[in-house]
């Protein structure tokens, strides 16, 4: 009970102290000018902006700002402009001796929208978050003073507790510590503007009086079969039983979608978290159910990542299913699926890889060192760990048709071996390529043979294969040869 008096009390104070009022006396006729051209072009610049990194016009102007007087840059922080206001605010934050923590305190119901531009990025924000942003440790601008943690938790307090439309609300309410006082705060707040942050936090107490908020909460959305994105995080939070039968329904309203909506990926995170087998029936049901199959490959690969992130022996086989059906799958995915079976995940590696080679009767083994930091070379290595010669073949097949991201893991294992038998396949690629990327990968492996027999056969090539000497390719293979005494 304390503790609730001394924050009503804080809050009482913070809420008697008003924001100053802009008295345009105080700035000199010079800063008037130059506030009056970053008005004119009201958007708040970082210094560089656009994708060549150039110094902006408006940054410039912040920096002729940036000689005006404490006194001025403190009025101009209450300007009727938000991007003057912004610009003032972040002018003093590498001044000594100013109390950036209680001018930010003074803005938290600042929301004029300001457009804020950094690199080729740029974003609207209220100038409260600005300004928020700009004292927050490792963000914008480094060199200006930040708030420390006591401030940091005393703002998110501010944030929490006092009415505020800013969008910091929703991060101080995930960084909060849930405590008895904060559940009957963010219980009012949910109930009373439908606060979505505060539904998500209400949910990690799990307590059953919440479960008919989060069955009935959903976010306004056009699309009448959308906007339950935070109930669905809110029911990974709390996975009750009482819940399945709403996903249910959720589900079989996406069965016959011509388009897919992100929103699924939390829909399957949230079934995945039961880890019973009501949740793997759910999981089952877009394998047969779903009406098209090119919206059926998004609900895969959702369910795919949902069961990798929070994964339970009940879900390997749909794992597996969703391999052998020709889905894309991750490197971590496919740790799982070496170390869960390493016959079957040999044998569907085979097939992935092109090979026909499947001999069911052979036992292949599994070393930690066949894992890299990519999954088809892990893949490849696989192979090789148990059968060179298959490997061998795959290599053969992936000189002539893999595509430009793909090749440099079978060039390189080329350069590696420098096995002769992989050189006119090289060449019958390197006879037809018109991708320059690729051309050059495969330059760049007969050449490390260091053979002048296959040196005059580039040259001869050339003559072949018009491509090899055209634009910038070209000059690079023309560069390349000349650098290897090639001619």
């Amino acid at each position: 009970m304390k503790n609730i008096v001394v924050i009503l009390l804080f809050l009482l104070t913070f809420s008697c102290s008003a924001q100053l009022k802009y008295d345009d006396s105080v700035i000199s006729n010079k800063t008037q000018v130059i506030v009056k051209n970053i008005s004119k072009a009201n958007v708040v610049d970082d210094e560089f902006i656009g994708i060549a990194g150039t110094k902006s016009e408006q940054y410039k102007k912040f920096e002729h700002l940036k000689t005006s007087t404490t006194k001025e840059l403190l009025m101009l922080t209450n300007h009727p402009n938000g991007t003057v206001r912004c610009y003032a605010f972040w002018a003093l934050g590498s001044r000594p001796n100013i109390d950036t923590f209680k001018i930010v305190k003074d803005h938290l119901n600042d929301n004029e929208m300001i457009e804020y531009q950094s690199g080729c990025v740029g974003h609207f924000e209220k100038v409260g978050d600005f300004f928020i942003s700009l004292v927050t440790p490792n963000y914008i601008d480094l060199d200006i003073k930040k708030i420390n943690e006591s401030e940091r938790n005393d703002l998110d307090s501010l944030l929490i507790y006092q009415s505020n439309e800013l969008n910091a609300k929703s991060k101080a309410i995930e960084n909060a510590k849930e405590t008895p006082e904060l559940y009957l705060v963010l219980r009012d707040l949910y109930l009373k503007t439908h606060n979505q942050s505060a539904l998500l936090k209400l949910s990690k107490y799990k307590r059953k009086e919440d479960i008919p908020l989060i069955l009935s909460n959903r976010k306004n959305d056009k699309d009448k079969e959308s906007g339950y994105y935070y109930t669905y995080k809110a029911i990974q939070n709390f996975p009750e039983k009482g819940f399945i039968p709403f996903l249910s329904d959720r589900i079989q309203e996406t069965l016959d979608e011509k388009g897919f909506d992100n929103e699924w990926r939390e829909l399957y995170s949230a079934i995945v978290t039961y880890k019973n087998q009501e949740a793997l029936d759910l999981l089952i049901i877009p394998f047969s159910k779903v009406q098209h199959d090119n919206i059926k490959k998004y609900h895969l690969d959702f369910i795919y990542d949902a069961v990798i992130k929070n994964f339970d022996p009940i879900y390997s086989e749909i794992l597996w299913k969703i391999w052998e059906q020709d889905q894309n799958i991750t490197l971590q995915g496919y740790e799982f699926y070496v170390k869960n079976n390493i016959k079957r995940a040999y044998n569907t590696t085979l097939k992935k890889l092109g090979s026909e080679d499947i001999d069911n009767e052979f036992s292949p083994k599994f070393s930690e060192s066949i894992i890299t930091n990519n999954l088809e070379e892990s893949m490849l290595n696989l192979v090789l760990f148990n059968d060179k010669e298959a490997a061998s073949k795959i290599v053969e097949n992936k000189i002539l048709s893999a595509d430009v991201h793909s090749i440099p893991i079978y060039t390189s294992y080329v350069q590696k071996s420098k096995d002769i038998r992989f050189i006119d396949f090289l060449f019958q690629r390197f006879e037809k390529e018109w991708n320059t990327y690729v051309y050059l990968e495969i330059a760049k492996t007969l050449i490390k043979f260091e053979d002048k027999v296959i040196n005059n056969r580039i040259i001869a090539t050339l003559k072949i294969n018009h491509k090899l000497t055209e634009d910038w390719g070209g000059r690079e293979l023309s560069e390349l040869l000349k650098e290897n005494n090639i001619r």
